[in-house]
């Protein structure tokens, strides 16, 4: 039987500070993620040269616009986790280059390289901003929404909570309209007061 603590003793009024301090914790990452995802996208955009289809890294034209979509695998790891990363992206383009969709991906640690005690797979649903960064082959992309982790030891059992994501996407146009594309990503998730965090490197392919 768990022992409860009454109100008014020490050990009572530690909990109950830890428990405020983790809250403000909490609150604090995903105020200041809101904040980053309304501001850094305005800014960028703003900050930066209008692309044009000559304004590329690797000097080729690039036509964003319309259908986006895009998949990639890759390895992503953290401090409780090491695995297969996966993200995959449908949404559209604007014309002034923003890009406005959904992001899924994940982390899969069970059964893939090895588990260092997290969860056996973290990641989440996502709104996405994208915006190119000076060239269009290179894009800022930062995403916020519902997430969790998995616990595949018994089929699966989803533990929800909240994810966000940030990175970059270096596109390679073979094509005027796609080509493969290099991302680097910090993917986080939040479930139950625990901070799940993954820097992933993908390999895919884009319809930009």
């Amino acid at each position: 039987m768990t022992e409860r603590l009454a109100p008014g003793t020490k050990c009572h009024r530690l909990q109950s500070m830890s428990a405020v301090r983790q809250a403000a914790r909490d609150g604090a990452i995903l105020a200041n993620l809101l904040l980053l995802g309304i501001l850094l996208p305005a800014s960028l955009a703003e900050g930066a040269p209008t692309p044009s289809a000559q304004e590329t890294i690797f000097g080729r034209p690039v036509d964003r616009g319309g259908f986006h979509f895009q998949i990639s695998f890759g390895l992503g790891g953290g401090p409780d986790s090491v695995g297969l990363f996966h993200q995959m992206e449908i949404g559209w383009t604007l014309e002034g280059g923003t890009t406005l969709g959904m992001i899924h991906a994940f982390i899969q640690n069970d059964g893939v390289f090895s588990n260092l005690g997290g969860p056996d797979l973290f990641g989440g649903w996502m709104f996405q901003v994208k915006v190119p960064i000076v060239y269009e082959d290179l894009v800022y992309k930062i995403a916020l929404g519902p997430g969790g982790t998995h616990d595949q030891s018994d089929g699966i059992h989803a533990i929800w909570g909240v994810s966000w994501l940030y990175g970059v996407d270096l596109h390679l146009p073979i094509w005027r309209t796609s080509g493969p594309t290099l991302s680097l990503v910090a993917l986080h998730a939040l479930v139950e007061g625990r901070h799940h965090v993954g820097v992933s490197l993908g390999l895919g392919y884009t319809f930009f």
